[in-house]
């Protein structure tokens, strides 16, 4: 993912969740934080409006299996996706 954000030539920045976990309660309040969320669930693409969706559906759509933030999350504008789905990642950031 790295890889393709340079090559995209897209500015980011890189928190290492796994060296600072970030719990349910706290991914929850973030994911709420955006307009837009997508979750890479095995071969499947889920989008959640985060103003609507249920803590749970938040909860089972961006927690690993630790219960906390799953990597590589990433927020693009008002976007957030967790994990990784290079097709949405190249139409985010064209």
């Amino acid at each position: 993912m790295r890889e393709f954000l340079a090559r995209s030539k897209v500015e980011h920045r890189f928190e290492d969740v796994r060296k600072e976990p970030v719990s349910r309660e706290d991914t929850i309040k973030l994911v709420r934080t955006f307009t837009r969320a997508f979750a890479k669930k095995g071969s499947k693409l889920i989008e959640l409006d985060p103003k609507k969706a249920s803590d749970d559906e938040i909860a089972k759509a961006f927690l690993g299996t630790s219960g906390t933030l799953r990597a590589p999350t990433v927020a693009i504008d008002s976007t957030l996706v967790g994990g990784w789905d290079e097709a949405l990642f190249a139409k985010l950031t064209a």
